[in-house]
């Protein structure tokens, strides 16, 4: 796992200056907590690859902020390309809106650094992976990888959610489905009361 410089690092506005710019742009509730889901899932990750403080607090902002400009820019292509120029502008990290312009296809960023691929990674699934919870009578308690799978194969449950990038995202992390699903699960369990649980 590389690690992020810090002087990078040092300059990331805090959680709650992020938290204040997500509640800015973002009204909508579901896409509040998708964005919280996220950076619950980053950070879980960043942990899990033993980073410093200031690498986790990068991956968590990376995450809360990834789709903050989706209510203003929800178009292909103005969605995360919009949204990096105000980062950008607010002195974010080149590392996290490059992450950021990655998790689209058409952002112009190949996903080849941990957070790039994490990002990816853990986007979609954890949507799903909340929509998931939102049904079950005990949430995130009982949720195993295969509670996901099963789920998965639901064409009609959560169908805005690509299959297809949750296989690629496993597959960018270079882990099993099962391992993956797992560890966002346990991150999202831990932190449900975020998430409105």
């Amino acid at each position: 796992m590389t690690t992020q410089s810090a002087a990078t690092t040092n300059s990331l506005p805090s959680r709650e200056q992020s938290l204040a710019l997500l509640h800015e742009y973002v009204q909508n509730p579901s896409l509040r907590r998708h964005c919280t889901a996220v950076a619950i899932s980053m950070e879980a990750y960043a942990r899990q690859n033993n980073m410093s403080q200031e690498e986790i607090d990068l991956w968590y902002t990376t995450g809360l902020l990834h789709d903050f400009d989706y209510e203003k820019f929800p178009t292909v292509p103005q969605h995360a390309i919009e949204g990096v120029k105000i980062l950008a502008e607010k002195g974010y990290p080149t590392e996290m809106t490059q992450a950021i312009l990655s998790h689209v296809d058409y952002g112009g960023v190949a996903r080849e650094t941990p957070m790039q691929k994490t990002l990816f990674a853990v986007d979609e699934l954890s949507g799903f992976i909340v929509a998931l919870a939102k049904v079950r009578q005990d949430n995130f308690e009982t949720m195993i990888a295969d509670s996901v799978e099963k789920a998965l194969k639901k064409k009609q449950f959560a169908a805005a959610v690509s299959r297809e990038d949750i296989d690629k995202g496993a597959q960018l992390l270079g882990i099993s489905r099962a391992e993956h699903f797992t560890s966002v699960i346990n991150a999202l369990k831990e932190k449900k009361a975020f998430l409105g649980f």
